[in-house]
Order: C-alpha cells, then sequence, then structure tokens
C-alpha cells in the first residue's frame, strides 16, 4: 500500500505540538488539511494515533511506538536531499560512467584521471564502449550513462551539448617507407593500402565519408577497432593510417612514425561532451563535466 509521505510530515508535527492548529501553523497548511492527513493516517495504522483531551492531542500507545522510526526515516530523508543539492568530491564514492569515442580513449583519459583522482580520490570512473547515435539518448536519460564525447550528432532537445575539442585529420606512415619521402601526395595517399579504425563494423569512417563527398576513395587493406593496433601494423609495412592530429601525435614517437598532412582537404573533427537535461543541475554530474572540460582544454 502507498502512503504519501508528507503524511508522516504532518504527523511528527502533530506529536511535536501537541495540537492541530499549532501543528497546522508550524506546517504552514490550514488546519482542515491538517485534519485531513491526520485521518488518512488512521485509515492506515486502524488507530485513532492522537486523542483529544481538552485543547491537546495526545498520542496512543501505536503513536509512541513509531515516532522514533517516523523521525529518524524523516531524517534520513533531509540529509538525502541536502546531499543530493550539494557535492563533495573529496569525500564522494560516487561512480560515473562515460561513453567516450574509442580513438579517444589515450589522450583523453590519461589528463582527466590525473584531475580526477587529485580531487575526488575515491571516484571510479568507467568508459564504456561508443553508444549508438540511435541509442544515445535513450542511454543518457535512463542513466546507464552519466556522459558522452563523441562527433557533433543530431540530438533532441532533451541532450545538451558543448564543444570540448577539434582536431584536423593528419596521416601516418613508417619513417622508411618505400615510396613516401618528404611530403605526401594525393596520388601517392590514394595509391596505398590504408588501415582504417573504427569500432563499428561496418560503414565508411569519418575520412572516407569526407572523401567520398569530393570524389575520391581510398584503399582500406585493414579494418581494426584500435589506434594502437592500427600503429602497430603501420609500422612494419608501407600501409597508411589517417587519424585526428591528437592521436597521431601521441602514437608517432611511440612507434617511430612519420606525421603528414592529410594531402585534400576536409573538415576538422568537432568532439562534444553530451548529458540529458535531467542532470543539467545535478552537482555530480556538473562537477564531472566540468573535469572533462578542463582536461580536454590542453589535449
Amino acid at each position: 500500500m502507498k502512503v504519501d509521505l508528507n503524511l508522516f510530515v504532518v504527523f511528527e508535527a502533530i506529536y511535536c505540538e501537541g495540537n492541530i492548529t499549532k501543528a497546522a501553523s508550524a506546517l504552514n497548511l490550514s488546519q482542515p488539511a491538517v485534519s485531513h492527513s491526520l485521518s488518512k493516517l488512521r485509515d492506515h495504522f486502524d488507530d485513532p494515533l492522537f486523542i483529544r483531551q481538552g485543547n491537546e492531542m495526545r498520542p496512543t500507545s501505536v503513536a509512541n511506538n513509531v515516532v522514533a522510526d517516523v523521525r529518524e526515516a524523516l531524517h534520513q530523508l533531509q540529509v538525502c536531499l541536502a546531499q543530493s543539492r550539494q557535492f563533495d568530491p573529496s569525500v564522494s564514492r560516487n561512480n560515473f560512467n562515460i561513453s567516450l569515442h574509442g580513438a579517444l580513449e589515450a589522450s583523453y583519459l590519461p589528463p582527466l584521471m590525473q584531475k580526477v583522482k587529485k580531487e575526488a580520490p575515491l571516484i571510479n570512473l568507467q568508459s564504456s564502449r561508443r553508444v549508438n547515435r540511435s541509442e544515445l539518448e535513450n542511454k543518457l536519460a535512463s542513466g546507464d550513462i552519466d556522459l558522452a564525447v563523441d562527433t557533433l550528432l543530431p540530438v533532441s532537445e532533451n541532450i545538451l551539448h558543448t564543444q570540448v575539442g577539434q582536431s584536423k585529420f593528419v596521416v601516418l606512415a613508417r619513417k622508411d617507407h618505400s615510396t613516401i619521402k618528404a611530403k605526401l601526395t594525393l596520388e601517392k595517399y590514394l595509391a596505398q593500402d590504408h588501415v582504417l579504425v573504427s569500432s563499428r563494423t561496418t560503414g565508411p569512417s569519418v575520412e572516407d565519408f569526407e572523401l567520398a563527398r569530393l570524389g575520391l576513395q581510398r584503399k582500406i587493406g585493414l579494418r581494426c577497432q584500435h589506434g594502437f593496433s592500427a600503429c602497430r601494423v603501420v609500422a612494419d609495412n608501407d600501409m597508411l593510417l589517417t587519424l585526428t592530429e591528437t592521436t597521431a601525435k601521441m602514437y608517432s614517437d611511440m612507434f617511430n612514425l612519420t606525421i603528414f598532412p592529410l594531402p585534400v582537404e576536409i573538415h576538422d573533427i568537432d568532439m562534444h561532451l553530451y548529458w540529458h537535461t535531467n542532470v543539467d543541475f545535478d552537482p555530480a554530474n556538473k562537477w564531472l563535466r566540468n573535469q572533462i572540460i578542463l582536461a580536454t582544454a590542453g589535449v
């Protein structure tokens, strides 16, 4: 049986004041409203709860038995409400789930975790696989994910977002490439086999979509999930790898690769941070959003 929690606020006020009129005044309610609430409580407990003696309302044994539990429950609710409006990262044990574009993990997570662990050592972050565009709003609305970082996507008014980064495409090749030396031309770019990095099993990448708009098509020799794996492949043969400049710079020294400008002009990639309107004012979510914005500012 569902019971309106406000009834117990009325119960505690009557118990404390010992008078319906005084309880109504303390709660800023009308006397009939308090009397009506008391009637509902009496039906729920199957007990009068308070018996009038002169100008006072004396509690019954049932009321005396439950008042401590009612007060404790109300106190816990007050604490919960207070905590919902406050957030102390230094003591928080919150668990956050972020949907992060796979190509961004290696460049975004290190500075983010450095900031988070410094301010919130007990917080736990989980970087989930990139959510499909069609599922993004439902995942954010349900709380399955707290935030998402992805390219600019068409979203409804229920999803808020802000740009957190921008990067252009560049090309990685091994330093002793057999045909590419000082300059990468469009002709040589299209003549080589390419490694495509994508979390999806099918469909064109952003760079392939942009190339197609220009009437160009490259040859995909390998499709894999992670930039790290792709770089190891490119380091051992003449295949080329097109990545965002941020990611390419991170891998180039690690695998002794050369970075070339993409020999065709396509749009830069804008990365956006997404969240649902129902957590826009949530202090914990707002804190994490700020950490991501600050961490990605230098990436």
